[in-house]
């Protein structure tokens, strides 16, 4: 029996350890010389993403110096060779002769000597952590000094000496410099981690790179966070889903053909002269501009399926992948022209087997020119169903109330196209006006149509832009007056039913008809703009170079840089302004009413993280705000134009935002965000080609 046991032990030792990842989470809040707002928040909200992510998680919260030093030894005692490891910690820290030290509360340190001895040495922690394949050190802990012998501390933190090939440490700011606490749930620097931790395959280089850009804006670069390192292996909180290709082999190819080699890999390189999404096997596996190429490698031997995807194209070709070469696929025009899928209908006369079987959008008939051929004036007296705005010929008139006779007196004579504006419904029709004569109409409610089905029409006007509470992030502030001309716009956010009819395919993580559709760049949304203005018979808005890279595009991280540019004169759809979108959220100036859109009860009006259990939810099925709009305060944040910018206390007549910057805004909050982060007037910025599970649109038109 001792042989079989002495066997079974060698063949354990030999077996590999199993790579895990771990984390541990430490906030320090309560020091008896003065509270930090953010820590614990902050260190539960990074436990509980880490978690999700697939972390084993030890979190600790107010700990003294005997629980620190158990903390880390018990989780390093853990660690393996094969692990990768985190440790994040928010709260005081101090920097004595170019040495970091974190510290405990409930301790009394009156001097740099009790500082050291009390503290615990980051350079240990370091040494500790080094046990890990690989380990990542987030320090949100860069505070003011609140401690009475501050002589003997310098300000911020020192830098520190990171294991070469597997260490990586990230300070919430530079050497020297002093963070700041936030004025949210979260500090600056740790609520743009918790932005960017879930984003797939964003690797800890870029990840730093873009969470320092968000908080060198969101304190006007006052903070800048940094980092330290080199890893040898890749690193990613959250990990890009491998790409598993499996044969999706058309009918028409051989029997013969349609197997794979179950040994053996090659290379595949893939050529357009049109832009484009490529899918290999049914897995998007990325996007192209025109006339470039990529190359992928480690592909299984075989037949495998090659999908073109753009907003005029969707085209399959069959590629034969062969053991240690490389098959070369060239989509070019002429050959795209030839398998050119169908025009699609306009979605007003989409048949009952579409995708959306109730059209969401209906194209408009056309305004007529007006034609004053007759001299003189006369006078207009309209009795409308409904209160309304009133255009003649395109010209706001003025207002009519429900019921009651409004007279318009001295009205050029001639014929125009006369129409009525209410939230949800519009009378269109053409009227002629003639010299020293009444036109007395009376309208009913018959004599109005709906908008398309998913549109609202938003009356101009005028408001206080910002926030109104002094407590909330310096982004949100000055208030400053904003004039709005009338549009139109979605009263939800566009739905997937909608996106994957327009665009032919859906990316978003969580699928549904009636769920918002994610994981949608700035970029991709101005594409899907164009496409159902087109479909509509509308004049898109933007046109899209995607050959010219942007110079009023500043963020370095963009790998696209599209040059884009907008007719704000064309009757398409197109993003909203960050104006048009507020305005629309806080109902004019109700601000002053409800925090929330519609409410100032969140959970009426908004999927938000304490009820949404970490997902998107179906549109419109919390109530809407007072003018009829769905989720503006929750579900998924929403792209908005404007690039992201400090506010100023000028009045402005519909802003645009700035020519150049390096995010562009996003309003609304999210599921998996805070309520704090989902007021009317909260405001996150990213780069253009981003894309989340969190981020969505909602669509405009002008009125004429």
């Amino acid at each position: 029996m001792k042989y079989i046991v002495t066997v079974l032990m060698v063949v354990i030792c030999l077996c590999p350890l199993q790579a895990m990842r771990k984390a541990l989470v430490i906030g320090n809040a309560n020091y008896a010389e003065g509270i930090l707002h953010n820590s614990i928040d902050d260190a539960t909200d990074i436990a509980a993403t880490l978690k999700d992510l697939g972390f084993t998680v030890s979190l600790h919260k107010d700990l003294n110096r005997e629980g620190f030093y158990k903390a880390v030894g018990d989780f390093v005692s853990a660690l393996v060779s094969s692990d990768e490891a985190v440790f994040f910690y928010s709260g005081h820290a101090a920097q004595i002769e170019g040495t970091n030290y974190l510290i405990p509360i409930n301790e009394h340190i009156d001097s740099a000597t009790r500082c050291a001895y009390l503290s615990y040495n980051t350079s240990m922690l370091l040494e500790e952590l080094s046990r890990a394949a690989v380990s990542i050190v987030i320090l949100d802990a860069c505070r003011d000094n609140p401690f009475e012998f501050s002589r003997s501390l310098r300000s911020g933190l020192a830098p520190m000496k990171a294991a070469a090939g597997s260490q990586y440490v990230i300070f919430a700011t530079e050497e020297g410099k002093t963070a700041v606490e936030g004025e949210n749930r979260n500090s600056p620097f740790t609520e743009s981690l918790l932005a960017n931790m879930r984003t797939p395959g964003l690797k800890i280089t870029d990840f730093v790179q873009i969470v320092s850009n968000e908080v060198a804006i969101k304190t006007r670069e006052r903070q800048i966070p940094y980092s330290t390192g080199i890893l040898r292996q890749d690193f990613y909180f959250a990990k890009a889903e491998p790409i598993t290709p499996a044969p999706r082999i058309s009918d028409n190819l051989p029997v013969e053909a349609k197997t794979f080699t179950p040994h053996g890999v090659g290379s595949i390189i893939v050529k357009t002269s049109l832009g484009g999404d490529i899918y290999l096997d049914g897995n998007f596996i990325q996007s192209l501009f025109a006339g470039n190429q990529a190359t992928w490698t480690d592909i299984p031997v075989g037949i495998h399926e090659i999908k073109l995807v753009n907003p005029r194209e969707s085209v399959i070709r069959n590629l034969k992948v062969e053991y240690n070469q490389t098959a070369v696929l060239d989509f070019d025009t002429k050959e795209i022209a030839k398998d050119k899928i169908e025009e699609k209908p306009v979605l007003g006369s989409i048949n009952t087997n579409s995708l959306s079987p109730e059209p969401h959008f209906v194209k408009e008939p056309p305004l007529p020119i007006v034609n004053n051929a007759t001299n003189g004036t006369g006078t207009l007296i309209i009795t409308a169903a409904y209160e309304c705005d009133v255009y003649l010929g395109g010209q706001f008139i003025g207002k009519v109330e429900a019921g009651q006779k409004c007279k318009f007196a001295k009205e050029n004579a001639g014929v125009y196209t006369l129409e009525l504006m209410h939230r949800s419904l519009f009378c269109r029709r053409e009227i002629k006006i003639h010299n020293k004569e009444t036109l007395n109409l009376i309208l009913t409610t018959s004599d109005y149509i709906p908008y398309p089905d998913a549109l609202l029409y938003v009356s101009g006007g005028t408001f206080q832009m910002g926030t109104y509470f002094i407590n909330r992030s310096s982004e949100e502030h000055p208030r400053h007056e904003v004039q709005l001309s009338p549009f139109l716009m979605s009263k939800t956010e566009i739905e997937q039913k909608l996106w994957t009819e327009v665009m032919g395919y859906n990316h978003s993580e969580i699928k549904g008809g009636n769920f918002p559709v994610t994981n949608v760049s700035f970029y991709e949304a101005l594409e899907f703009c164009n496409e159902l203005s087109v479909r509509n018979g509308l004049t898109p808005c933007y046109i899209i170079d995607k050959k010219l890279l942007d110079p009023n595009n500043l963020c370095v991280l963009d790998t696209l840089h599209y040059t884009v540019v907008c007719n704000w004169k064309a009757n398409g759809y197109r993003l909203p302004t960050e104006a048009e979108w507020e305005y629309v959220s806080r109902c004019g100036d109700s601000y002053n009413k409800v925090q929330f859109s519609g409410s100032n009860n969140i959970s009426k009006v908004s999927w938000y993280s304490d009820n949404s259990e970490d997902r998107i939810q179906e549109v419109a099925t919390k109530e809407p705000n007072e003018w009829g709009f769905y989720d503006l305060s929750g579900n998924v944040l929403e792209w908005c134009w404007d690039y992201f910018d400090a506010y100023n206390k000028q009045k402005q007549v519909n802003p645009k935002g700035s020519e150049k910057g390096i995010y562009h805004i996003a309003r609304g909050g999210s599921f998996y965000r805070p309520a704090d982060a989902s007021t009317c007037t909260a405001r996150f910025g990213f780069a253009s080609h981003h894309k989340s599970n969190e981020l969505g649109f909602r669509i405009v038109r002008n009125v004429h």
